[in-house]
């Protein structure tokens, strides 16, 4: 079992707390971890910041978040030499979302992530993207999202990490259409642990994922036995996960390693 992790500036900058969450996983040994990048650059810095931190205290390999909405070519050249001056050369390519809420190209830059994909590999950078197991909520579809990730691994991606989804169904419907459109591309399926029910909902509302009744009636006011539905939860997706071919996970770790920290033990003991 491979794995990754993902964080994100936090709010208050204390970078070092962040970076300190991560060292108690980092026995695990990552393949990499990714640092989230703000839809509009408003938090460009504050990534930045917190790879700075990330490259003081630890030699684990980074990827750097990249969104192309608001930005023009020139915008996204600029960020580029600033990734690559802090010894960042990988990143995960998005598209992003638009503060109005409907998308809308910056008219000097992309609106196609294929194509932007395609302007990353020039200079020479790696190149992660996303795929969905669950239609995006701007997507037309399943297929079309299929579709997309295929454009976007001919434009130059190597590796795709799944959003979020709690449906196995999903899950092995995703492996099976990047198999049958012969999309040649590493699937990284993405795991985030449950630490609040509630949260958890609503961000998937936002996002266009099922959270199915099984799982939200496992949750109650009782936080010890919160905790250990969310372990055997996760437990049970990577496993499951496992027997349909996928060894690479990525954490969603909202910047927190405890749940992490007794998933992985756990799965070492049962493995």
């Amino acid at each position: 079992m491979k794995l990754s992790y993902e964080f994100y500036p936090p709010k208050e900058l204390d970078y070092q707390k962040v970076v300190n969450e991560f060292l108690l996983m980092e026995k695990n040994a990552p393949r990499f971890v990714s640092i989230t990048y703000g839809a509009m650059g408003g938090s460009q810095e504050k990534s930045e910041g917190l790879i700075k931190a990330f490259k003081e205290n630890t030699d684990v390999d980074i990827v750097a978040h990249l969104t192309l909405v608001g930005k023009s070519k020139e915008d996204i050249k600029k960020i580029i030499h600033e990734f690559k001056s802090l010894g960042v050369n990988k990143v995960v390519a998005l598209r992003g979302d638009s503060l109005e809420g409907k998308f809308e190209a910056h008219p000097e830059g992309f609106f196609s992530t294929a194509d932007f994909v395609k302007f990353l590999k020039e200079f020479g950078l790696e190149v992660y993207v996303s795929a969905y197991p669950e239609p995006h909520p701007d997507s037309e579809g399943f297929d079309f999202d299929l579709n997309l990730l295929k454009e976007k691994t001919l434009a130059g991606s190597s590796e795709c990490i799944s959003q979020f989804c709690f449906s196995m169904k999903s899950y092995r419907e995703l492996i099976d259409g990047i198999s049958k459109k012969e999309i040649k591309n590493n699937l990284t399926a993405g795991i985030m642990p449950i630490y609040n029910i509630q949260s958890l909902c609503n961000m998937a509302a936002k996002c266009g994922i099922n959270i199915p009744f099984e799982i939200i009636e496992q949750f109650s006011e009782d936080q010890e036995q919160n905790e250990i539905a969310a372990v055997n939860i996760c437990i049970k997706q990577i496993k499951d996960l496992q027997n349909m071919g996928i060894n690479n996970f990525h954490f969603y770790t909202l910047n927190q390693s405890s749940l992490i920290l007794k998933i992985l033990d756990e799965l070492s003991l049962t493995q």
